[in-house]
């Protein structure tokens, strides 16, 4: 996951600081952030994962929507 989040190209300032600012833990990889910056996260990854015309690369930014949205529920106890 970490890997297709560092190679979205339409991330801002503070989300790239987010993504490059992840760190190895023992279940995977541990992302610091609030609810905000994590949602608006998210929309990055999604708007990446529409415009990607490389279906192998799509599948893994869905992955990582994936991973993110269920962080995202289990933090605000969805």
């Amino acid at each position: 996951m970490a890997a297709a989040l560092r190679g979205v190209r339409l991330l801002d300032p503070d989300s790239a600081r987010l993504v490059f600012g992840m760190r190895s833990h023992h279940d995977g990889a541990a992302l610091l952030t609030t609810d905000e910056d994590l949602e608006e996260l998210i929309g990055f990854v999604v708007a990446e994962a529409n415009h990607e015309p490389d279906r192998r690369r799509q599948r893994r930014l869905g992955s990582a929507f994936d991973a993110l949205e269920a962080a995202a529920r289990t933090h605000h106890g969805r």
